[in-house]
């Protein structure tokens, strides 16, 4: 006798894992946009520092990050969380406001975590094409958004077609949401786009409540195995 899941757990869809972890050799995984360059010594040198320290079992509200992140970008620490990646603060967030019967919008082609948000949690899923110009089209995801509606997320730069919008359509998008309609803005790959000032983006969460902003240090630190968003 087999062990039976639920429709929920059986309508999750598989993670697309790169082949390449089989590879016993060394690789870099262009497909996850790993650096192939190491961390920065004074990186390695605080790990090293911390590895004495592996009796003891860590922080698990991680203040000292959340506050010097706090420190980073302004905002008071009780708005910073951290998480095993940006995925483990998705799957939170999708949890914690979305189940059957409600609405999550998000652009597609787009982030291949995405559609596991809605299938953990039994809402429906709402996916926008993107433009022609592979855009977010802001224009349709807003016409998509109803009183069922608990969750959108935009890709900032878009993950995997690289285009980005900048600031300021992203302030007139959230001054149009619902402010019922938590936005997730997910900015993983933001320091590599050349329009805006990575904190630009930062400074639109005092006037939006609403709003929530995903960074990550696996990208453009390289410091991917420490899973740290």
């Amino acid at each position: 006798m087999s062990i039976e899941f639920t429709e929920r757990v059986e309508a999750i869809p598989v993670y697309p894992a790169a082949r390449s972890y089989g590879f016993e050799g060394e690789v870099t995984k262009l497909a996850s946009n790993e650096t192939p360059y190491p961390p920065h010594p004074a990186v390695l040198e605080a790990v090293q520092a911390a590895m004495s320290g592996l009796n003891r079992y860590p922080d698990p509200t991680a203040a000292k990050l959340r506050r010097g992140l706090a420190e980073r970008h302004g905002v008071p620490q009780a708005k910073v969380a951290v998480g095993n990646g940006s995925c483990e603060i998705l799957l939170a967030a999708a949890q914690a406001m979305l189940e059957p019967g409600a609405e999550i919008v998000y652009a597609w082609p787009s982030f291949s975590m995405y559609p596991h948000l809605a299938a953990l949690t039994g809402a429906r899923e709402i996916r926008v094409p993107l433009t022609d110009a592979y855009e977010h089209d802001l224009e349709a995801m807003l016409a998509e958004i109803t009183a069922a509606t608990q969750m959108i997320i935009v890709c900032n730069p878009n993950n995997p077609t690289a285009t980005y919008l900048g600031s300021s359509r992203i302030a007139e998008f959230c001054e149009r949401v619902p402010s019922q309609v938590t936005v997730i803005l997910d900015e993983a790959y933001v320091e590599f786009q050349q329009t805006d000032d990575p904190d630009t983006t930062i400074d639109l969460l005092a006037s939006f409540p609403n709003l929530v902003i995903c960074r990550t240090f696996s990208k453009v630190y390289g410091l991917a195995g420490l899973r740290v968003g």
